[in-house]
């Protein structure tokens, strides 16, 4: 199980998708900002991951 998931309810998951959802600048930059931090080696992430922060940021961008 996920950490969100482990601390949060399914029902406080959903609200937090939705705010971002309806703020999607914002998870542009919260997606920069932990891409950012993976690629200066400030956080460490395996591969799969990073590949797949960098593909969802890509979607927010191209949907923006």
């Amino acid at each position: 199980m996920s950490l969100i998931g482990e601390r949060f309810t399914e029902e406080e998951q959903k609200l937090l998708l939705n705010i971002l959802l309806i703020n999607q600048e914002y998870a542009i930059e919260l997606l920069t900002s932990e891409i950012n931090d993976i690629e200066a080696g400030s956080k460490s992430v395996d591969g799969t991951t990073y590949k797949k922060l960098v593909t969802l940021y890509d979607r927010f961008r191209n949907e923006n």
